[in-house]
């Protein structure tokens, strides 16, 4: 039910998942679903325009879940994330979460590509993984990690760019771990 996966098999903390639907009674499902999972925290990947389909969606995830444990991280769509956002608010985050043994999710809409590139940053950051064995194992639970260098050539963008941009991010999350 919503994608909803750990980021790889043996993972305890850290999970992805797609949205909520935009009625109250759809989020409230989704809120309940997750805290039946034991789920703590939250990481809204939504771009401001996905956002603004939501009657205050963030302000229900704080009311729920509490305020420090709702991390609201915008990525546009088909886009990946930048290093900033990555490496400030939501690695931070997600480290917090594991240290305190709190489950999270990590959402963006459909719960593929922007999720599936945090959770990779996640498995290489907090878990050691390199980065194709951190991409495999995102993959392997239905996220797509490439979905931004996909979506490169219909907006104009050499996919092996974005690809290389993705192992860079990546390289850092390692490189910022030691």
């Amino acid at each position: 039910m919503y994608k909803f996966a750990a980021a790889y098999e043996q993972e305890e903390i850290v999970f992805g998942a797609a949205k909520p639907g935009y009625s109250h009674e759809q989020i409230q499902q989704w809120i309940e679903f997750m805290q039946s999972q034991n789920i703590q925290r939250v990481c809204c990947l939504l771009a401001p325009v996905q956002l603004n389909k939501y009657s205050d969606l963030l302000g229900i995830y704080q009311d729920k879940f509490g305020s420090e444990r709702v991390c609201w991280a915008p990525i546009e769509d088909f886009q990946l994330v930048s290093r900033e956002t990555l490496q400030e608010k939501i690695l931070p985050f997600l480290l917090l979460a594991n240290q305190q043994n709190e489950k999270v999710v990590v959402h963006c809409a459909g719960g593929i590509g922007r999720t599936g590139h945090v959770l990779a940053a996640w498995l290489v950051r907090g878990r050691g993984f390199s980065n194709q064995a951190a991409i495999s194992a995102v993959r392997k639970n239905g996220r797509n990690p490439y979905e931004a260098a996909i979506a490169a050539f219909l907006k104009g963008r050499n996919p092996w760019k974005v690809i290389a941009e993705l192992n860079a991010l990546l390289d850092d999350c390692r490189q910022n771990s030691q």
